[in-house]
């Protein structure tokens, strides 16, 4: 499944592409060979329950649909009706990041520049403790949300590529939690002009690399973070070589 065509990172959708290799990005300097690749039927990464005790959150992903339906989830911890529950996700071809309170989503944040199939995009969701934002490949979304309160869905897991009936079609890489809001600036130096960082520096508390510390192998994905919540792939998720560049 998927296109084997990349984004290179120059703007959204629009950029110059290329074939990939499945090469180390940065020309070996920062090894990253492979992603998982999700059906967008039944399939997902699941982390355990990691997040429920922050006062402040990030979640950062790489992501290439393969289409786009009435939403594709990228990652969540979502309970409905329970206050603070979160997810990432695609809106038709936009990108929305929310905190619920339990009966809306007044912590939406949109991006509604419309995205494109086959192209390698950096996402970033963050939380302040009070007002959500949403990045596409290091740019801030049109609008912002506000949320004040706790992160809900203890014993709920995380879980990437899913949330109740919504699942990601096409690749999801370099998966990453953060127990603060990272700044316009950190969210730029991930997205690397189209090359994926190394996030050692900005310590996360979860990093799920998606392969490439497991060989594009098995169905665990070890967790590079502090928090060693490592993740289960579940349902037949696949890797593959075709990753962001």
């Amino acid at each position: 499944m998927g296109s084997s065509t990349i984004s290179l990172g120059l703007g959204l959708g629009g950029g110059k592409s290329a074939t990939s290799s499945g090469r180390p990005a940065s020309g070996g300097a920062f090894p990253n060979q492979y992603s998982v690749s999700f059906d967008g039927s039944d399939d997902y990464l699941d982390c355990g329950s990691i997040v429920s005790s922050f006062s402040a959150l990030s979640v950062s992903a790489w992501v290439n649909a393969d289409s786009y339906g009435s939403f594709n989830v990228v990652a969540s911890q979502y309970t409905s009706n329970v206050g603070g529950s979160f997810f990432l996700e695609t809106v038709g071809s936009d990108m929305w990041f929310a905190v619920s309170t339990g009966s809306g989503y007044t912590g939406l944040a949109k991006y509604t520049a419309g995205l494109s199939t086959g192209s390698w995009y950096h996402v970033c969701g963050t939380w302040d403790g009070s007002t959500t934002k949403v990045y596409i490949n290091g740019a801030i979304g049109s609008q912002n949300g506000s949320y004040t309160g706790s992160l809900g869905g203890s014993g709920v897991s995380f879980k990437v590529g899913s949330m109740l009936a919504g699942y990601w079609n096409g690749f999801i890489d370099e998966v990453a939690i953060f127990d603060s809001a990272l700044s316009a600036s950190d969210v730029s130096d991930i997205y690397g002009s189209g090359v994926p960082a190394d996030l050692t520096s900005l310590s996360p508390v979860n990093w799920w690399r998606m392969g490439d510390n497991d060989g594009g192998t098995g169905t665990t994905i070890t967790d590079q973070g502090s928090g060693g919540n490592d993740g289960t792939l579940t349902n037949g998720p696949t890797f593959s070589t075709d990753v962001p560049s």
